[in-house]
């Protein structure tokens, strides 16, 4: 930064915690360590605008040799650190080895010149009229900054010369730089924004303490796949069915598929002119054996349905999954692709089979005769329109897995030959994240359903559910952007995996509910951009959520049923909109939004 910081230079009084100077005292503030993610553009301003600070940001390129070295040495930090994680299923593992390949990729960045290293370093310089006013300054944003990830050297002594290292003028001190890639200075310029505008981009919310509103396109970013978190009455349902409202709006040819347990968005997708069926009856006819869904890959099929089993049979053995195995390896050998094999020929060929053991039999057999067996013919199910929903709600808890996963195979066959851009949401999505087997179709998809346009939207109350696996955690990896909404534990437990700070963590036990403000706040955490969200929407889209949802609180009710939530986003009026920055008219009600925790840059 250009400049010079006051006080710096002259004459002064030193002592061990501030440095004076024509009646004002000042101290520096120097960053130690970085945040480990730094999102482009920064979240928001590094500082304080309501304090009387100086912000001091230096940076100098690195030789290829330099930086060579420095790469190398910490690649080298990292693998010692994973070798010492000894506990399967350390959550560090994993967020190790993509550290370690991404240190690979910027080595191959540099050598082949794509990409520089620098040097940078970050400072402030914080001024008081009194050593109590300028200690109360310093104390706000260290706290400030904390929240967001940096830590900062001790200053005690010699505090004049430390002023005098902030200046543009003096030597650049190496021992107090750190190194930052292309990207990294990116993120961190400019210092002062703090925006999502993101280019063909839906209203995701607004700024939680700012009131700007955020800009998001799903299909921008490296993974097009997404997850909505919070506990009951957060407002999940509300903030998923928004979401893919507007994105509808904005791109007609988007083909949308809801999964819905508990019945509730599919009332919505009857309300916008969708098709919506019934699980569990023969308005969804899907034969599990049919390899069309996977493009006529039978071994890809095979694995599919062996999953599908173990969702089905919990207590379904390794020994009878083998025996399955074999026998459908040998009836597809033996049938054409236009007639596959049906539930009925491989119970058939089992009975036929010595090795198949008798227990495995018994559990078959009721999938013939008992509610299953509307699947023992070929599929009849054709997905025409643009808006589907299959309502999954009169199932049994037993069920639900294997339906989800049975309609999860079916769409993502949709999905692989339907042109245009594809949305796939899965509410209570920890059915299917705490399946064995399933877990892993599902970490399958989330990585590999890009490659065809398409996009995955899970939902569920709790992220803890999704770490029970390395298949489920590593869904958690591979989501883009996940919305928070209110939680417990504020996700303290997936902390580690998605970067949240501590500050964000406590933040996340109380923000704001739409029962008791008339709106929902989050944190939207998309690459490594974290921002702090309310949720809003405008009269016609409050409306056509809040008729479909009643509609069906009176179809539960009259079946004895009861829902999860109820929203309870209201109209606000002039007068309460005063001062808060926000347009009358939404249905973004209640008192300006508490300003949470400033967010890791």
């Amino acid at each position: 930064m250009s400049g010079r910081v006051p006080g710096s230079q002259g004459e002064g009084r030193e002592s061990a915690q501030e440095y004076s100077s024509g009646g004002t005292f000042r101290t520096p503030l120097l960053v130690q360590r970085f945040p480990r993610e730094v999102p482009v553009p920064a979240l928001s301003p590094i500082g304080r605008t309501d304090l009387p600070v100086v912000t001091v940001f230096r940076l100098r390129g690195l030789s290829t040799a330099h930086a060579m070295a420095a790469v190398r040495t910490e690649r080298a930090h990292v693998e010692v650190e994973l070798a010492s994680v000894r506990a399967e299923g350390d959550p560090r593992i994993l967020l190790l080895k993509q550290e370690s390949e991404a240190i690979a990729d910027l080595e191959r960045e540099l050598i082949s010149r794509t990409t520089r290293l620098w040097e940078g370093l970050l400072g402030f310089v914080v001024s008081g009229k009194s050593r109590r006013n300028l200690m109360e300054r310093v104390l706000a944003l260290r706290d400030d900054l904390t929240w967001q990830g940096f830590r900062f050297h001790s200053t005690k002594y010699r505090v004049g010369p430390l002023l005098s290292t902030l200046t543009p003028e003096s030597p650049f001190p190496p021992s107090l730089a750190h190194p930052l890639t292309d990207q990294g200075v990116a993120a961190l310029l400019p210092l002062w924004e703090d925006r999502l505008e993101e280019r063909d981009g839906v209203l995701l919310g607004l700024h939680a303490s700012q009131g700007t509103p955020l800009f998001w396109q799903r299909f921008s970013h490296q993974s097009h796949s997404s997850a909505i978190f919070g506990e009951t009455g957060s407002g999940k349902t509300y903030a998923s069915a928004i979401g893919w409202m507007r994105l509808r709006y904005r791109n007609p040819s988007l083909s949308l598929f809801v999964l819905d347990p508990l019945g509730g968005l599919v009332n919505i997708v009857r309300a916008l002119g969708g098709e919506t069926y019934r699980a569990g009856t023969e308005e969804v006819t899907i034969n599990p054996l049919d390899p069309e869904t996977t493009g006529g890959d039978l071994r890809a099929k095979t694995l599919t349905v062996l999953a599908l089993f173990r969702a089905l049979f919990p207590s379904i053995t390794d020994e009878e999954l083998a025996v399955i195995d074999s026998t459908l390896s040998s009836l597809y050998a033996g049938r054409p692709s236009k007639d596959p094999p049906l539930l009925s020929d491989l119970y058939a060929a089992l009975e036929e089979d010595e090795r198949a053991p008798p227990r495995l039999l018994l559990l078959l057999k009721p999938v013939l005769t008992g509610s299953l067996r509307h699947l023992n013919h070929p599929t009849e199910l054709n997905l025409s329109g643009r808006m589907m929903g299959f309502d999954l709600s009169g199932l049994a808890p037993s069920e639900m897995p294997f339906y989800l996963a049975l309609i999860l195979d079916y769409v993502y066959g949709e999905i692989r030959h339907r042109p245009g851009p594809k949305l796939l949401v899965i509410d209570e999505a920890h059915y299917l994240a705490k399946t064995p087997g399933v877990a892993g179709f599902l970490d399958h998809m989330v990585r590999h359903v890009r490659h065809f346009g398409g996009g995955l939207e899970l939902i569920s109350q709790n992220p803890e559910d999704f770490l029970g696996t390395e298949q489920s955690r590593s869904i958690l990896l591979n989501l883009d952007s996940v919305l928070l909404l209110r939680l417990k534990d504020g996700g303290a437990p997936v902390a580690p995996l998605l970067g949240l700070t501590p500050g964000e963590v406590e933040w996340l036990k109380e923000t704001t509910l739409p029962g008791t403000a008339g709106y929902s706040e989050g944190l939207f955490r998309t690459g490594g951009l974290h921002f702090p969200v309310a949720l809003v929407s405008t009269d016609e889209e409050h409306r056509v959520l809040t008729e479909a949802f009643r509609r069906e609180m009176r179809t539960r009710h009259s079946g004895g049923a009861t829902r999860e939530w109820e929203p309870e986003f209201r109209e606000i009026s002039p007068e309460a909109d005063e001062g808060t920055g926000h347009r009358s008219g939404t249905s973004f009600g209640g008192p300006s939004p508490p300003t949470p925790p400033v967010v890791r840059k």
